[in-house]
Formats: structure tokens, sequence, C-alpha cells
């Protein structure tokens, strides 16, 4: 049988809701960092411990196991991303409002979170193998909200028809490849400006993806 595919409702309740006390909200934090730098595998609970000043037994107390925390870890992280996206483009009107917020609001919560693209694109060189169904299915609620997005604005006649995924990757790929290369970019000398800034590069992938997907690009009124 095919998977069944939870509405963004149920995906969002399925989360944990239970607020870790502050132990384990800083064994998370710390935990959350070196699952960014060194990925599942690299992560060793030893060095979690000397980095964290939290003992072992602590941290089985609260997460179980290494696969828990990082469960834990990532639906948190990726929670805390889409969850202004999504509030965001529910207060905007029309489908081109709503895209640009959708681009605008993931580039600027991913550059403020700044683990949450290291990590997600550990996953993606990896094939996914540790990703947890939970932190996956806070993915799944972004393709929905851009799906409903690019459907509005087909039925609307603004819009060509068009791969809701395609879209999702073209935006999540380009600016989680933006903010995790930084450090490296930014480790070129020169003298004159390389790179455009994060508000050019928002500014440039809106104006790249609108211009294939409006039929009339006279039509839009950029907010």
């Amino acid at each position: 049988m095919p998977p069944t595919r939870l509405s963004p409702e149920t995906i969002a309740t399925r989360v944990r809701v239970k607020k870790p006390n502050k132990t384990a909200q800083h064994i998370l934090k710390v935990a959350t960092q070196m699952f960014a730098e060194k990925g599942f595998d690299g992560t060793i609970m030893d060095e979690l411990c000397e980095r964290s000043g939290v003992n072992k037994a602590s941290i089985y107390y609260h997460f179980g196991d290494k696969a828990t925390l990082y469960d834990t870890a990532l639906t948190d992280l990726f929670k805390r991303v889409a969850d202004p996206i999504l509030s965001a483009v529910a207060q905007r009107e029309t489908p081109q409002q709503k895209l640009h917020t959708f681009i605008d609001m993931f580039a600027r919560t991913a550059s403020h979170t700044p683990a949450m693209p290291a990590v997600l694109m550990r996953e993606l060189a990896s094939g996914g193998i540790h990703m947890p169904v939970s932190a996956r299915e806070q993915m799944q609620r972004l393709l929905f909200a851009l799906k409903v997005i690019l459907k509005s604005g087909y039925e609307q006649n603004l819009f060509k028809r068009t791969d809701p995924l395609t879209i999702q990757f073209m935006v999540i790929g380009t600016l989680c490849f933006f903010i995790s290369s930084e450090p490296m970019r930014l480790a070129i000398p020169s003298q004159a400006k390389l790179d455009p800034n994060l508000d050019e590069t928002i500014a440039e992938l809106i104006r790249i993806i609108e211009s294939a997907l409006l039929l009339s690009p006279s039509t839009y009124n950029q907010t």
C-alpha cells in the first residue's frame, strides 16, 4: 500500500509538545550544533558530554539514546524554521505575495538558524539515512504550503502549471547552499565584492522563479 499522506495539522501535532527543562534544553542546543558540524555518525557522546558539561547519565536520562536525541534535535530545528514561514505566508493574500514571502522567510529564517541548512545538506549528501521521519515531516509542511500557493496561482490564471517539488528544490537547495557556503566564500581573498548578500540573493531568486512561473510578468506587483 502507498504511504498515507498526512495533513499539515496532523504532522504538527505529532511533534513533541513537552517542553524540556533547562538541562535538557542545554543538551539539545549543544547537540544540535554538533550534529550540524559533524553529522549523526561524527557526533560522539563523550565529546557531547565534554562540550555541554553534562554527564552521560544525564544525557541518556533526558533523551534515551543518540538516535532519540538526533530525532528530537532535528525535529525541533526544522520546526523552528517551518513555523514562522507558514505563519507569515498565511497572512498574505495573493499567490504572488505568498510565493514572495515563502522564499523571503525561508532565506531569513534559515540564515538566522544556520544549523538547519547545515544539517539538511549533510542529510541530503548521505541520502537521508539518518533523517528522522518527524523532521522530514516538517519539510513536508513547507512543500504542502508551496503546493497550495502554486495551485492557487495556476487556478487564478497567474502561474503556469509546474511541479511543486522542483520549485521547493530550487528555493531550499539554492538558499541552503548559499548560507552553508558563506564561510568558504568569505575566505576567498579579494579587494572587490565577489558575492551577493542575502537581500540580493533573495531578490534574484524571486525574480528568476517568478519570471518562469508568471503567465504575464506585467501582472506581478512586487511587494
